[in-house]
């Protein structure tokens, strides 16, 4: 049974890490100095009207969330409200800063290995 449910974690970590992938390139492009919103809105050509109309908001509203997005202080639900405005997906996710999950998990069966050889030893000692 134990050895079913490790096998299912190594099959989640490998499928998890197969989809950090495109994130961890993603992490190397710097996000405009504008913030994504206002740089998309302008490359697209959509004038803030629009924009405003789509979201009931007015014109400076949405200068007001692109600034909040600028700043980080927009919320993750306002910023998928402005990228469907935008006919835009809102990709999200969280990448490990220095390791990937498959170093951690190597990490984590060395130290299972290094447990199991230092209690073999001690039993061997504690028998003779």
């Amino acid at each position: 049974m134990e050895t079913r449910v490790k096998l299912l974690r190594e099959k989640r970590r490998m499928d998890l890490e197969r989809q950090l992938r495109p994130y961890r390139r993603a992490r190397t492009n710097p996000r405009p100095v504008e913030g994504w919103l206002r740089a998309m809105r302008l490359a697209m050509g959509i004038p803030s009207e629009r924009i405003a109309r789509v979201m009931d908001f007015t014109p400076k509203m949405v200068f007001q969330t692109e600034r909040a997005e600028q700043k980080e202080t927009i919320s993750l639900g306002h910023l998928g409200r402005m990228a469907r405005a935008l006919e835009c997906d809102l990709v999200y996710g969280l990448v490990p800063w220095q390791r990937s999950l498959e170093d951690r998990a190597m990490e984590l069966v060395e130290q299972e290995l290094w447990r199991k050889r230092y209690s073999k030893k001690q039993r061997t000692e504690i028998r003779n």
